[in-house]
């Protein structure tokens, strides 16, 4: 891998290129704080027909996606995380309240969020979903999940997640911005890429990994790409693919990797052709990752066309670019979209014409495909696109246009007295501050029990991601910004969850911060203590597959929340479901991961770890249990 860069640091560098992006539309803007650039509101950009607003986004390093892709005709904002990480869930929801200004004040407001299949990203925008639900008014808003990669999906233990999600995700960025521009309500767009999800298939291969710049170079013995290898199926963030192998020839390489689409038993042509398409329609996509030259992905192109020919297969039309990258990462990706079964998937509906959709004029400055003289007879006349000025400050903008500012995330209080709660509980402030205290102490005492055991079977950052949030609650009690004395239990669950949505980061930050703003909504219901819990897990399961035996922390939750809202375990109560949570995470030991990125980087790839139950426990699971052990001490401390 090359390993030298003109910016050797991460720092800053994600804005830099945010602002170097918008330097190049003059309609859009940046709001620095959540990195976000959408598009200015203006008369000629608030169209009387448009109702509904498409966002997407995820980690930098993806450039140009997606603000590249964001301007008319394409998404109305677009938020990024750091590099290969996904945006929190209050930057998202910053993204949301943007978008809704491309749509201005009166008739409805829309939302529709294209999300690529990772964990991370499933986490924090689904919650970012809620909380908009929840905060704006006459809002409607869900969700297309892009999940093209069918590389992985005929693997023996395939990920719960699904297939990942590749290059592919721009290509349904530009019909549904599309669809969206046209005046297409959420519900006929959301159709329309649901039906273009299920028949869209990639594969990806790699000659090697990127670099983040500021990282140390890897040696060959880190699991670097050899110099006369490939890796086929190799995700967007350096993941393992599907097998490694020696590099042959193009023709074998290309031909492999269509064989893969056109065969796969879950995802792309294998859904609906049984692996052929002779004589349906379709479209070929091409995805540079960043680090192969224009000239060898010409011949990429040609290789591809030549060989989908002697399958019967003919795109009406073709697409080739850097649209969605790894950085500087030595590979490429084939897609293959099969507009005839979406036809038929959709027959009846006669709303949108994708080719109409993908000939559809765009001022997103990345978007590359010719739009005429495609040799077919389906091309509508083309539509004049709109100018935009930039406008005001974005801080200016947002408390005039919505009911809420950026930061403003907290429902109402609850009506019920904080007091009146404590004494009826029969429960001091005071005990539940060491509770709190208690779990925060413990977390840190095992934090590098975690970390050895996310060495082992993940990428080792688990022990210091739970402790950042222990050390971050611990300052807000210690600051009084976590107030229990007046907060009754809603309130300070809800504040809890916001703590750690800002402290810890990543997928298990996202977690915790859906589960207790499900947590805090159930109890403002008047769900009781002992039931509420489990009544929040069951709202976390619409973000996430996994369930106990699939290695995560739902090992731990789950008996703990079943175990209190049943009350039958030894010891009854809560002590008894600390103890059905502290089993949860010990039958964790050997298990193989099923969900996150531990799927791709540390199972199967230790065969002498894996004997006799030997891997770890799940370390996520492991500093759950020792949460709720630290806050049933604390709680009982004199």
């Amino acid at each position: 891998m090359s390993s030298k860069h003109i910016f050797d640091s991460p720092q800053g560098l994600v804005l830099k290129s945010l602002r170097g992006a918008i330097a190049l539309n003059p309609s859009l803007r940046l709001h620095a704080p959540s990195k976000s650039v959408y598009i200015s509101p203006s008369p000629s950009t608030q169209g009387p027909k448009r109702r509904l607003a498409v966002i997407s986004g995820g980690g930098a390093g993806h450039e140009p996606a997606h603000a590249g892709y964001t301007g008319q005709g394409m998404l109305s904002a677009s938020v990024s995380g750091d590099i290969f990480a996904s945006p929190s869930a209050k930057a998202v929801l910053t993204c949301i309240q943007l978008a809704l200004l491309h749509l201005g004040d009166e008739g409805e407001k829309e939302v529709l969020v294209i999300i690529n299949n990772y964990t991370g990203d499933r986490l924090n925008f689904g919650l970012a979903i809620e909380k908009a639900r929840a905060l704006i008014p006459g809002l409607s808003i869900s969700s297309v999940v892009v999940s093209d990669d069918v590389s992985l999906l005929n693997s023996p233990t395939p990920s719960l997640i699904g297939a990942r999600g590749l290059g592919g995700n721009i290509l349904v960025c530009k019909i549904l911005g599309a669809a969206a521009a046209r005046g297409g309500s959420l519900d006929q767009v959301k159709a329309l890429g649901e039906a273009v999800v299920k028949h869209f298939g990639s594969v990806g291969v790699g000659l090697g990994h990127c670099h983040v710049p500021g990282r140390t170079k890897p040696s060959e013995t880190e699991g670097e790409i050899g110099e006369d290898e490939c890796e086929i199926g190799m995700g967007l963030h350096n993941e393992p693919g599907a097998r490694r192998c020696k590099l042959g020839s193009a023709e074998e390489l290309v031909g492999e990797m269509i064989n893969l689409i056109l065969t796969s038993k879950e995802g792309g042509f294998g859904r609906f052709g049984g692996g052929g398409v002779g004589g349906d329609e379709v479209v070929l996509f091409v995805n540079n990752l960043g680090g192969i030259s224009q000239l060898e992905m010409g011949a990429v192109v040609d290789e591809t066309l030549i060989q989908l020919e002697k399958l019967d297969i003919h795109p009406l039309r073709v697409y080739s670019s850097s649209y969605m990258t790894s950085l500087n990462a030595p590979g490429f990706s084939l897609s293959l979209l099969n507009l005839s079964a979406i036809s038929r998937e959709l027959s009846g509906s006669g709303t949108f014409d994708i080719l109409e959709l993908l000939d559809d004029p765009t001022e997103a400055t990345s978007w590359l495909g010719v739009r005429s003289n495609w040799p077919i007879s389906s091309l509508s006349h083309l539509r004049p696109t709109n100018k935009s000025t930039r406008q005001d400050k974005t801080n200016e903008l947002l408390p005039t246009s919505i009911s809420l500012s950026i930061d403003s995330t907290t429902p109402a209080p609850a009506s019920k007295s904080t007091s009146s709660w404590y004494e009826s509980a029969d429960i001091s402030p005071e005990q539940v501050r060491r509770g709190i205290e208690g779990a925060c102490s413990k977390v840190l005492e095992v934090e590098s029990e975690m970390t050895r055991f996310d060495t082992v079977v993940g990428d080792g950052d688990c022990g210091e991601t739970f402790a950042a949030g222990a050390r971050a609650i611990q300052s807000a009690l210690k600051e009084g910004t976590l107030d229990i004395s007046h907060s009754n239990p809603e309130e300070l669950v809800r504040s809890i969850g916001e703590i750690l949505e800002d402290s810890m980061g990543g997928t298990i930050g996202a977690l915790f911060a859906l589960y207790f703003t499900s947590l805090s909504t159930s109890l403002s219901t008047g769900t009781p203590l002992t039931s509420a819990p489990l009544t929040a897990l069951h709202a976390l399961s619409t973000y996430t597959p996994a369930k106990p035996g699939d290695r995560t922390i739902i090992d731990a939750l789950q008996p703990f929340c079943s175990s209190l809202a049943s009350g039958t375990q030894e010891g009854g109560g809560l002590e008894g479901a600390v103890r059905a949570a502290r089993r949860g995470a010990e039958s964790t030991r050997g298990m193989k991961a099923r969900l996150g990125r531990a799927v791709y980087v540390g199972g199967g790839e230790r065969p002498d770890e894996e004997k006799d139950g030997a891997l770890p426990p799940d370390p996520g699971a492991w500093g759950v249990a020792a949460i709720f052990e630290g806050f049933w001490e604390g709680l009982n401390a004199v």
